[in-house]
């Protein structure tokens, strides 16, 4: 949790309050606007309104775990209502549930890559190693042979 802590004053620090540039013109002036029923309603509601600190990290922990049923994380954080109550930390959360998961695929591809370079084959270049890393895995997928099969088949 501390971690997670650090991780979260870092990423508060770094951003802008997302509310700052809603409704702002270019000299920093807030537009005036006619308030329509909702925006009446919601200032008489604002009374209501469960005080929040200043800190959405602590108010997010403080509140009762959530059951966000059929949903993903991500998808939870994506809503509306979350992206209001916790703007910042909202941000925070999508951008790191954004991050595409590691794929072993990748890793094989790259612990290949060190067979293939060994001691006698140090010069070889980057886009050199590249693409007989690309034609390896062509080969193993049966890419490489169903693309030949096409090919032999176009020439008869």
């Amino acid at each position: 949790m501390t971690k997670v802590r650090k991780l979260w004053e870092e990423y508060r620090d770094q951003l802008s309050d997302p509310g700052d540039s809603i409704l702002r013109e270019e000299d920093g002036q807030p537009i005036q606007r006619e308030l329509d029923d909702f925006d009446e309603i919601a200032q008489t509601l604002g009374g209501y309104v469960q005080v929040v600190s200043q800190d959405e990290w602590e108010d997010y922990c403080q509140n009762e775990p959530v059951d966000i049923g059929k949903l993903s994380a991500l998808q939870w954080w994506r809503q509306e209502t979350q992206r209001e109550r916790y703007p910042k930390l909202s941000l925070m959360a999508i951008d790191i549930l954004s991050i595409p998961a590691m794929s072993a695929e990748v890793e094989r591809i790259f612990s290949g890559a060190r067979r293939t370079v060994s001691w006698d084959r140090t010069q070889m270049t980057a886009e050199t190693l590249e693409i007989v890393e690309c034609l390896k895995h062509w080969k193993r997928s049966g890419i490489l042979c169903a693309f030949i099969d096409a090919s032999e088949g176009q020439e008869d």
